[in-house]
């Protein structure tokens, strides 16, 4: 039984017991990101994530390590656009110690300046990785493209300029306003006793503090078809749409289904038509982002810069057949059961279910069982997914980048027909790039 309970302090606690397994996953998300930042603040959000493990007035950053790896754990954290998360993953005898050192990490960092500056030279070789990956450029790319200067579009890292201008009292007043009670999740899964999670929690934070997070405004999306040459070798392909949030249960659940079946596994048709039948690519999937307020659907492939003009002419007919043919009531129920399939294994891994309870909880304020999110998954009908697909695939609102390498400039020029929907090409605007 999955339990939901908002604490003394402001912050909420999801728990789920699992009682066969030996270990625990527990999570302190904190409900803000680079999205939340203001324009002298971008890049704080990930730079405190890291400062976190660099000690407390009671822990070295060696001893945050040692006490993990003492007893075979491990502790890790991210930060993403909306939320920053540390976690640990630990035998489940061990629940104390986990939320001892997580909680020492939340209220006391000392955040020392030598070690800040240290941290500063680690997190820019961390930005300087990624301009060296031609798929998370062009996917930072595409934001920009399409989001403009909307937060959203922002690094999650921050520029190398502005995680070199951070200062000890600034970062200082950002940790004191955004690490309290009433803009943190606590997520816990695993082998444990409720009661004593419940106590532990209530510890975290020494008093109840008002949340403090700026208001987000919803991002505008703006179509483009835009070709932008860089140094690597291969053209990076970013085609898709975003859409105001629908937070009902089935909504999310159609898009899931829509996805998977049409380009997010090994025998889905995006796949099966552009790499295996037509050796177009390397790699080539669909996937779907969720914010408070936004949702993204996105094609991501990378071709040959002799192969990128036939790959796009080929996902054109593949999306005009998908409007013409939506996916078969075989290709829906092949989905529904690889999903089900997925979650049957995921159960068996605490840090997955530890994300889910938090993921859910943040998108729809509320936490699906296995049973319930079995039987909203199989509530997707087919007339659902090709609406759905006609949602994602309006003539003005899908985008395109074509992105990573010289030598194709002859791609410009090229633009979806979208003649299942019933478009006219010469009716269709079309953005600047």
């Amino acid at each position: 039984m999955i339990h939901t309970e908002k604490l003394a302090s402001g912050a909420t606690l999801l728990l789920e017991p699992v009682d066969r397994t030996d270990t625990l996953c527990i999570g302190f998300w904190f409900l803000h990101g680079s999205r939340d930042e203001s324009p002298a603040e971008r890049g704080y959000s990930h730079f405190l994530e890291h400062m976190l493990f660099k000690g407390t007035s009671r822990r070295s950053a060696l001893a945050i390590a040692q006490e993990i790896d003492r007893v075979g754990g491990l502790i890790n954290a991210f930060t993403e656009k909306e939320a920053t998360c540390v976690y640990v993953i630990l035998p489940k005898e061990h629940l104390r110690l986990a939320f001892d050192v997580l909680s020492d990490m939340t209220v006391d960092s000392v955040l020392d300046p030598a070690e800040m500056e240290k941290e500063k030279a680690v997190i820019v070789n961390e930005i300087r990785s990624v301009d060296d990956s031609p798929e998370e450029k062009g996917h930072d790319r595409f934001l920009v493209e399409t989001l403009g200067d909307h937060p959203l579009s922002r690094k999650i890292t921050g520029e190398v300029e502005e995680v070199q201008s951070i200062d000890r009292p600034s970062l200082e007043r950002f940790y004191r306003q955004r690490l309290v009670g009433a803009n943190t999740v606590i997520a816990v899964a695993g082998n444990c006793d409720p009661s004593e999670v419940r106590d532990l929690a209530e510890r975290v934070f020494p008093s109840a503090s008002p949340a403090s997070l700026p208001k987000r405004s919803l991002p505008a999306w703006t179509r483009r078809v835009s070709v932008v040459p860089d140094r690597f070798n291969q053209a990076q392909i970013y085609a898709g749409t975003a859409y105001p949030l629908d937070h009902d249960i089935g909504h999310y659940y159609t898009s899931l289904v829509f996805s998977t079946a049409f380009g997010e596994s090994m025998s889905c048709r995006l796949f099966q038509r552009l790499r295996e039948e037509l050796a177009l690519c390397y790699t080539v999937y669909s996937f779907r982002s969720f914010f408070s307020d936004t949702g993204m659907w996105t094609i991501y492939a990378n071709a040959t810069p002799a192969q990128t003009r036939t790959f796009l002419g080929a996902l054109d007919a593949e999306l005009c057949r998908l409007l013409a043919e939506p996916l078969s009531e075989k290709e829906i129920s092949d989905a529904k059961s690889h999903l089900v399939g997925s979650m049957i294994l995921s159960r068996e891994d605490m840090e997955t279910r530890m994300k889910r309870l938090a993921r859910q909880f943040t998108m729809m304020e509320r936490i699906l069982t296995f049973e319930e999110s079995v039987a909203a998954l199989q509530r997707v009908t087919t007339e659902e997914a090709a609406a759905f697909a006609r949602r994602c695939l309006g003539p003005d609102t899908f985008s395109l980048l074509t992105y990573g390498c010289r030598g194709i400039s002859n791609v410009r020029g090229f633009d979806f027909s979208f003649q299942a929907a019933g478009v006219a090409p010469s009716a269709r605007r079309r953005g600047p790039g």
